[in-house]
Order: C-alpha cells, then structure tokens, then sequence
C-alpha cells in the first residue's frame, strides 16, 4: 500500500441506550435484545455476533419482557399489552390485551405452548400460542401487590412469581396459591423485592433480590432451602448454565458471581458453593443468559458482554448503531452520521500541504480549515430513523421512519446552508433498506411486505427523484434483506438476506425480466456481514459471519482462483476472532490488497502472496519495522497475506475519501460512559 492521510472523525458522539432484557432461542442461535428506546435487537450469535435486524423503538410502546420463540418474537410492557412483531417487516403484527394494567414479566411453558404474563395488579394471565394469534386461556387468583417475575417450572403444572417480600406457588390446574414463602428484611419498614427467578432442573425456585441475596426455595414443601448474600445490592438478573449446575447472578453491584452445585457422596445432600465472579459492566446489569456455554450480560452500560470460563474470555460489543451508519459523501468532501432520531452532515477539514518528502508514516498533520457541521436533521415527533441515504454531491438526502418517507434538497450558499423539503413520486411510507448509486444518478429502495421484497429503483436529475421501475426478489429466494451494494461501474445491484443467499442484478437497462438477468450466488450456511466490489476488475469481495472470504467476479460469474486457494488455507487465529466484519474497501493503486476492518482492527489482505498456512498468526503493523508482532503497515513486500494494519476503538467506518486520502470514523469509548449515570458507590480497600 501507498502513503495516505487519514480523517479520524471523533465527533461521532452517540447517546448509549441502556439494555432492558435479553432473551436466547437456541434452536435459531439469535439473541434477542430490548433497549430503553423500546427497540429490539436480533443478534445472531452462531458464529461471530452481530446484529442481524433491529426493530425501531416507538415512543408509545413499552418493553418489560420479550421473548423469542423459534422466528416468532413477544414482548409485554407498562401498556398492558402482547406484541407479536413480524420479523420480515419489523413490525408490531397484532397485540392482545392483558388482566390486570400494566404487565411486569413473561415466561414460556417447557413445551412452547403456554404464555404466563404476571402484572401489576396482581393477576397472572395464560396465552396459548396458536399458529397465527395468541388465545386467552385463563386468569389466576389475584394476589396482593404487583407480580414483577414470572417462570414456569418443568412440568407445566406450577407457576412460581416473586413480588414484595414473597415468593409463590401456583398450581396451573387450579389457578390458586399452592405456597407462599416469605423473605426476610434487611430494614424493617424496608421491603424486600423479589426482582428474578429461575428455575433448576429438579425444580427449585432461585431468587434474587434488593437485599442482595441469592436464595434457594422448595417449592414442594415451601421452604427455604439456603441462601446466600451474594451482592451488596439489588439482584436483578439471575440464569443457570446450559449443564443447570451453576447459577449466574449480577444487578446493581455490577459483578456477576457464580455459584457451582456441588453433590456430598456421604450425606447424598447437594449445596451451592461461590464460584468465579467477574467484575464485566461498570453499571447496574439489567440481564443474564446462557447461550450453550457463553455467559451473555447488558444492563446500564450499553454493552452486550460476551464471556466464558474456563479458559476465561471477555468480549464487549458497544452499544451502536447497526450498520451502516455513515455514509460518505465524495464529491463533496462530507459525511453524514446517523444517529437514533435524528442524521448531521459534516464537512470534512482539509490539511496543510507539506512535501511528500518529509511525509513520515504516523505523522499528524495540521488542519488549514476545522470539519464544520453543516446541517442537522431531525425526524418529525423524534421517530427513529428506520434507513437513510445521501447522494456523493450531498445535495439530496432521503430518510424514512416507521410512518414517512421524507426527502429533502440541501445546497450550501454563499456560506449559508439551505434546506428545502423536496415533493417527488415516492408514494410509500416507509422504507426499509435504501441507498444511492456510486455515480449519484440511481436511488435505489428496498420494502418487504410481509411476502416478498421489492426494489423500486429511482433517477436522480436536477435535484428531482423520477420513478423508473421495480422488480421482486422472491423468484431467488432473496426474503430479508440484510446488505445490499452496487457495483463502482453502477451495472449491478447486489443483494443478500438473512440466511446467506445473494443475488446479483443488472440495473442499468429499462427494468424488464429479459434486462435484469438476475442470477444467484452459491449459498452458503451463514449470513454475510460485509460485501464490496473492486472498481477494476469487478470482483465482489464477501466476507461472512464464520469469517469466511469468498472473491466472485461479477463478468465471469464464477468465484476467482484467489477464491478458490484460499478456503482450505484461513488462518485459525483469523476463523477465531469474535468481531465480525463490516466493511471492505480495496487499494486505488494496487488490486490486490483488500482492505476490511471490524469494531478494533484494521485488516489488510495481500492477494499476491502465497505464504499463507493455517497457523500462521497474523502479524501486526506499526512503524517501519517487520517482525512477529510489528510489520509496516504500509510495506507490500512482507510475506504475510494478512496483517494488522491498525488498532481502533469502536471503529465504525473507514473508507477512500479519494486516492490519497481515506475517512475513519469510530466512537470513543469515553464519550459513552460520560454520558451514563453514576455506578454503585463501593468502598475499595485503600481508598
């Protein structure tokens, strides 16, 4: 690679959304996280974890529990209501209303047919899962105070729910009480909360609650079995391993301790003993789950933490936006940040000129003219912004929310920045997936009906956004899209979904069938997260979720030689890594670098050269120097066919603003923990 200079964009300042709750579906490997916007993320989590769609967060909703039942998703929230969302459109389906006001907590039955919703007033509601709906089964008896955690046990025949000072019983045949056991008080006029439940496999009840006890409950005779004071504050999140023999508990004291069953041979009892404790979040946890030996963790912070023991691993996923949420605008040297409800468009500082002479490589250079923001764009009602595009000249921006599509003319005069609400032929009201081409001339839209996706392509000219056609994906069985590109010569729009197929289709004629030509790209078992295509020789470069590279030339409609050598030969420190990527870009001056970055790592794959086996560990580059942990970021002529070019935190985005200069965008950790409240105030011994 050659010298180049490169923007670091640190303004992007993003508000962190404090995770509500977390559900996992085993069968499909997804995730399924609330934030306190009342958006929902899907994570996928089979291979390297990443977001896989998100629902918009709506002001009127509320989410207290979710969950996630094979491609089917619930949540319950303070309205009083279920919610169905359809996982195609990103949509709220239908709701069915709940007894008893506002509801707290949700739980399936063991075998996936029985919804129990606890609430406010005290009733505990039972829904049965229909192939369509959800059918009311019944109401239990109303209990004093509000019901806040909800699980079935293993036999479908009892129900336990926590509220103040109480942990109950109730059998599911009779809708009564079968048991009510009592917490003891820190404080006399003090309540205690029950704030969570779980469920071990022989069917004892463990609770967490604010006095920071973890406790252990028969449910058969309705006794306490033992307890433990785990924490010096509230407990509010509580799971068992995927083995059931060791108990998870984390909450306001932010360390998530274990607890280990242990079998005596002489007495036949079981106790749980205090295992392992890991100091993950700085704030209050709000949610614990186990996905088949991974410990997944959120709350106040943002983060979804990842981590296991033995051996012991931690990786942190910052609370950010999917993507992409920056586009760069070329022409005229702008970018575009997107944020929850709202998008700012900055031009970019240009530096002083200095001799290549003297250029040295990590070199800082002084700005001629500051990055100036010029324009900030907020939705109508504060609605989240649902998809977004700019043209390369910044002078046409659309976005869409879940209830309009707005389009907007923006020109900066005289040093004035002017914006004009622009009337075109867009007769949707929402949309799902958009982008411009790479020449500006072509909008191109993507919607799902809840049956197939259409793309709906529009001209740019004269600031004026004229309908030219569409076309439906179904016929490649393309239903979700997740990423979508076009090709730098603007003849093909690439598309792909949710479940690894991809699709290429040649847009550059009238739109009819005999024009398009779409054909499929083999399946592969995972989703891509990131795909580009090289200007030169058309190559579309895909990088999937199991960190498998694939190169595909788009003319000869077969995978390139380069493709083909390098499966067998991945490096394993590569296959291992727990970041997915999500963007490449390629080398103005030389084909055969590829260029492709995750959250904190810049990668730089050489195609031309050949010492590449499985074990070999992927070099790092800084300065001049090439050794086993530095090479030279900016040398060609080292043997490694990967290395890392630089390390980042919270890289969102890096890409050619032109041949000598690229644009990185990250977020600095920093400015998301100024922006939490304060943590639990403990003492540490010195201090």
């Amino acid at each position: 690679m050659n010298k180049m200079k490169i923007h670091n964009v640190r303004f992007y300042e993003l508000q962190p959304k404090s995770a509500t709750c977390l559900y996992y579906e085993p069968k499909t490997k997804i995730l399924a996280l609330a934030r306190n916007d009342n958006s929902i993320e899907l994570w996928n989590v089979e291979n390297a974890p990443f977001i896989e769609c998100v629902i918009p967060g709506d002001p009127d909703n509320s989410i207290e529990s979710i969950l996630l039942i094979g491609s089917r998703l619930f949540s319950t929230g303070l309205h009083g209501l279920i919610v169905e969302y359809d996982l195609t459109t990103l949509q709220a389906k239908y709701t069915v209303s709940v007894t008893g006001g506002a509801a707290w907590c949700m739980d399936i039955n063991q075998q996936k047919t029985l919804i129990a919703v606890g609430t406010e007033d005290g009733y505990i509601n039972t829904f049965r899962i229909a192939e369509d709906s959800l059918i009311y089964e019944r109401i239990f008896d109303k209990q004093n105070g509000r019901i806040l955690c909800i699980k079935w046990d293993n036999t479908g025949e009892m129900i336990f729910t926590g509220s103040t000072d109480t942990v109950r019983v109730w059998s599911t045949v009779s809708g009564h009480a079968i048991h009510k056991m009592t917490t003891s008080r820190k404080e006399i006029r003090k309540d205690t909360i029950v704030w969570c439940l779980e469920v071990t496999d022989d069917n004892l009840i463990i609770s967490g609650d604010s006095r920071g006890f973890l406790s252990f409950w028969d449910p058969y005779m309705g006794t306490l079995i033992e307890s433990h004071e785990s924490h010096a504050a509230d407990i509010l999140a509580v799971t068992l391993s995927h083995e059931k023999n060791t108990v998870y508990c984390a909450g306001v004291d932010p360390v998530v301790r274990s607890f280990s069953k242990i079998n005596v041979k002489s007495s036949g009892k079981s106790y749980w003993v205090k295992g392992v404790e890991r100091r993950i979040h700085s704030h209050d946890v709000r949610a614990l789950v186990d996905a088949h030996g991974k410990l997944y963790s959120a709350g106040v912070d943002g983060y979804l933490c990842e981590s296991s023991y033995p051996p012991k691993v931690l990786v942190k996923y910052p609370p950010l936006l999917q993507p992409p949420s920056v586009v760069l605008c070329k022409k005229s040297r702008c970018v575009l940040l997107c944020y929850s409800n709202y998008l700012e468009l900055w031009r970019l500082g240009s530096s002083v000129k200095t001799a290549s002479e003297s250029v040295k490589v990590g070199m800082l250079h002084q700005l001629d003219n500051e990055p100036i923001k010029l324009l900030e764009l907020r939705t109508k009602g504060g609605e989240s912004i649902l998809s977004y595009a700019i043209s390369k000249d910044s002078k046409t921006i659309v976005y869409s929310t879940d209830t309009h599509v707005r389009v907007f003319n923006f020109d900066v005069v005289q040093g004035d920045a002017i914006l004009s609400r622009n009337d075109i032929d867009i007769t949707v009201k929402r949309i799902q997936k958009m982008l411009f081409s790479p020449n500006g001339n072509l909008l191109a839209t993507i919607n799902n009906d809840g049956k197939e996706n259409i793309v709906t392509l529009y001209k740019l000219s004269k600031k004026s956004l004229r309908h030219i056609g569409s076309f439906h994906t179904m016929n490649e069985s393309i239903v979700n899209v997740n990423l979508v590109c076009f090709s730098p010569d603007n003849q093909y729009l690439i598309c792909s979904d949710r479940k690894g197929s991809i699709a290429v289709y040649t847009v550059n004629g009238d739109l009819t069938q005999e024009s398009l030509k779409p054909w499929r790209l083999p399946k592969y078992s995972c989703p891509p997260t990131a795909m580009a295509v090289h200007k030169d020789t058309l190559n579309l470069v895909i990088v999937y979720s199991d960190h498998k590279i694939v190169e595909y030339n788009l003319l000869k409609k077969q995978y390139t030689q380069f493709s083909n050598n390098l499966q067998s030969r991945i490096p394993k420190q590569w296959l291992a890594r727990r970041f997915p990527i999500i963007n490449i870009s390629f080398d103005p001056y030389n084909e055969n670098i590829i260029i492709m970055h995750d959250d904190s790592n810049v990668y730089i794959i050489n195609k031309e050269n050949e010492s590449l086996e499985k074990e070999t560990k992927i070099p790092k580059c800084e300065n001049d120097d090439t050794t086993e942990d530095s090479c030279s970021a900016l040398s060609s002529q080292s043997q490694h066919a990967f290395k890392v070019a630089k390390k980042y935190k919270h890289l969102v985005y890096l890409n050619w603003l032109n041949d000598e200069e690229m644009v990185a965008v990250e977020v600095n950790p920093m400015t998301l923990i100024e922006k939490l409240p304060p943590p639990l105030k403990q003492k540490w011994y010195g201090m």
